[in-house]
């Protein structure tokens, strides 16, 4: 059976020998200190999981993943830095879209476990993408659902506007309208703060995206906080983030993408495992989303059943 492909880089070379150690036995290895090499080897090969280092002297590995999406999409992405870096962390939701951020000094086990995912989902991943796939228009509006977690009614006027009749745009500006939607429907696409009603509101996040691992996640907010943004890369998979006050323009684009992502992961089923976020680590997170999720089991099928 042939091993999948790991790509170390990294502008310090014991950094690639003592991950070289960690993977050689289960991994076809390719190592480089060079990012322009690294882009090379992706155009060559077909490589499953690229590991890059943020800090390079020639590229930032921020930079550096950005391209690797263009060139190998179904490649696995994983940043590993010593840094919690806000930049970095932006280009990587926003650019790089990682799979997971890690930061330095690493745990061998949890770098082991994170590859060893990785490469499975890029495995399967490649599979699919080789299968031909039927032709699918968009779905029609009322199954593409955009939620708008927002206390500022503008927020969701831009994007009723933008969608025009694309969509169904449901506004929550509390919690407990966002409960209610979760419990009611599924949700495509959620225009997002972090904060609502003045709480914050990040275990939502991470709950939609364990319940429907499709559901696509863009935060608005004015936050800069590079750890709570880190959390939301490895524990919701927010597929992008982008400052207040609003940019309509980027508002626009990043919809699009967004929803087409949503359209992609619904036609091929296979590529939702790419979505697959890590255990909430905050305790009190964890049970307000293990609260929520029971809900979810308990009175979303008594209602798709009384639709039936």
């Amino acid at each position: 059976m042939t091993k999948p492909t790991l790509l170390l880089v990294d502008d310090e070379e014991r950094i690639l020998r003592s991950l070289h150690i960690l993977f050689s036995k289960n991994y076809t290895v390719r190592m480089t200190t060079d990012a322009h090499a690294a882009l090379r080897i992706l155009r060559e090969e077909r490589v499953h999981v690229i590991i890059s280092d943020q800090r390079m002297p020639l590229m930032l590995g921020a930079d550096l993943l950005r391209q690797a999406c263009e060139i190998s999409p179904m490649t696995m992405r994983i940043l590993l830095t010593g840094y919690s870096d806000l930049d970095a962390s932006l280009a990587c939701v926003n650019e790089g879209r990682v799979f997971r951020y890690l930061l330095k000094p690493w745990s061998s086990d949890e770098v082991k476990r994170v590859v060893a995912e990785a490469a499975m989902i890029a495995t399967e991943s490649f599979s699919a993408m080789e299968q031909p796939a039927a032709a699918q228009d968009e779905p029609p509006a009322e199954q593409l659902r955009v939620l708008v977690m927002d206390n500022d009614e503008a927020t969701v006027l831009a994007v009723t506007d933008i969608l025009k009749n694309r969509a169904k745009v449901i506004w929550a500006a509390n919690e407990q309208d966002a409960v209610n939607t979760l419990m009611q429907q599924d949700i495509s696409v959620v225009v997002t703060d972090l904060t609502l009603g003045g709480k914050n509101i990040s275990y939502l996040l991470k709950t939609m995206k364990q319940f429907n691992p499709s559901t696509q996640i863009l935060v608005l907010t004015s936050t800069k906080d590079s750890n709570t943004l880190i959390k939301l890369i490895n524990e919701a998979q927010i597929g992008h983030y982008l400052p207040k006050p609003l940019n309509r323009t980027l508002l626009v684009s990043n919809l699009e993408y967004l929803i087409q992502h949503f359209n992609l992961l619904c036609l091929v089923p296979a590529l939702q495992n790419r979505q697959q976020v890590v255990p909430i680590s905050d305790p009190k997170e964890q049970a307000q989303a293990s609260g929520l999720m029971g809900l979810l089991g308990r009175i979303r099928p008594r209602l798709q059943s009384t639709h039936l």
